[in-house]
């Protein structure tokens, strides 16, 4: 490896250790959150000249003040004594509050010893974000109407108002977990909840009155806050959900643009498209030229990417500095767009699924571009050009339509 000439620390809320099966002469062996990515940010950064190594908050000693982190070498994870990091790439997603907790004190701890840089800063939760992105004009329009569900008799309205057929989603969650669509079925008299569980799973309920319903509703939200939209009939022509997503980053002049757009098509009867929960990725340009005419589908595309840059840039200003984000898109069968979720950790594991190994390459590459600037500008002897480092690839000024992974989306 060469000389590095800045450290890097990917930092996730727990890494768990898989014991060793020794009646099969193994050895125990990590388990990261997400392996592979991790591995493609590593075998990038060796290229770029960049200490990267991962940890989470039982990686540090409060006591001796020391930090390990899993290096990739030679195939494989190795646990080794570590230098604080110059630049920390968060992703953390916390399964509960305690995991939470001990990240933040982790952190405040390494900070007291070491200035350390965010590579990229937070979003809120959705019905903060909604709240931000409805003051622009030029967004509104893309905005589903919504509500927070946080008072008694809130849900009786909103299901009145939106025709008894609405879609309830966590404020806070992610990948689709805990989504739901209620409606109502005139043919059985017969109120259905159908959507994914906290644990991802499908399920799909049936109410005779409802009470009922808003019995199971209040016990199954508990003390998490939600949030309701109206559902919205984003399918295919085979009736399959399906929505858009959009990678932005910035890249190595700290500059918006964007890296992938793909669509993802969920399971036939889910309320979700996300990977996650079973769905695929293909081209968006294929899959909406199949929907609308490939004219048309450009149009779309075109529009939809320069809301995406238009969205970050006002996110970045209500919120701080941001590094990259996904925005999810919803397409109606008439062509109307919306703009449903944007998260500040997307994914991007279909771009391998799709077969897009260049965004693949640059989707893995524009954080690690973008921390050299960041510690360029607080370490002015820092050498910027990119041949001191490794050859990489140039960054397509053209924003063409790449496939990405995506997390989180409404059905």
């Amino acid at each position: 490896m060469k000389a590095a000439l800045i450290r890097v620390g990917v930092f996730v809320a727990s890494i768990e250790t898989v014991p060793a099966d020794k009646t099969a002469g193994e050895t125990g062996r990590i388990k990261l959150p997400e392996p592979l990515f991790y591995q493609k940010l590593s075998e990038a950064a060796e290229r770029l000249g960049i200490d990267l190594f991962v940890f989470s908050p039982s990686q540090y000693n409060k006591h001796t003040k020391q930090l390990t982190g899993f290096r990739f070498r030679s195939g494989s994870w190795t646990e080794e004594q570590c230098l604080l990091p110059d630049i920390l790439y968060d992703r953390c997603f916390y399964k509960q509050a305690a995991e939470r907790a001990a990240c933040q004190e982790v952190l405040a701890a390494i900070r007291e010893q070491h200035p350390i840089r965010s590579l990229s800063g937070s979003l809120p939760a959705k019905w903060e974000v909604y709240n931000s992105l409805r003051q622009f004009p030029q967004l509104l329009p893309l905005l589903p109407q919504t509500a927070k569900v946080d008072q008694k008799g809130c849900l009786a309205r909103l299901i009145t108002h939106h025709g008894k057929d609405i879609f309830l989603k966590p404020s806070a969650g992610m990948q689709g977990r805990g989504a739901m669509r209620i409606r109502f079925l005139p043919l059985s008299l017969q109120w259905e909840a159908t959507g994914r569980t906290r644990k991802n799973l499908p399920f799909r309920r049936y109410f005779e009155d409802y009470s009922a319903l808003t019995q199971w509703i209040t016990t199954f939200i508990g003390h998490a806050s939600y949030i309701a939209q109206p559902y919205l009939h984003l399918i295919d022509q085979s009736g399959n959900p399906f929505d858009l997503r959009v990678l932005v980053q910035k890249d190595g002049n700290g500059r918006w643009g964007i890296t992938g757009t793909a669509v993802r098509i969920g399971l036939p009867d889910s309320v979700t498209s996300n990977l996650h929960g079973g769905g695929t990725a293909s081209g968006a340009s294929e899959q909406l030229s199949q929907l609308f005419g490939s004219a048309k589908a450009k149009r779309m595309i075109n529009k939809i990417q320069d809301i995406s840059i238009y969205t970050a840039e006002r996110l970045e200003n209500s919120f701080g500095r941001l590094a990259e984000l996904g925005l999810d898109f919803g397409i109606e069968p008439d062509g109307r767009s919306w703009l449903l979720e944007v998260n500040a950790k997307p994914g991007r594991s279909s771009f391998q699924q799709f077969g897009d190994h260049l965004a693949d390459q640059l989707s893995v590459e524009m954080p690690l571009r973008y921390a050299r600037m960041l510690t360029q500008r607080s370490n002015k002897p820092f050498v910027t050009n990119d041949s001191a480092t490794a050859p990489i690839l140039v960054y397509p000024s053209d924003k063409r339509i790449r496939s990405d992974n995506v997390q989180e989306v409404h059905p």
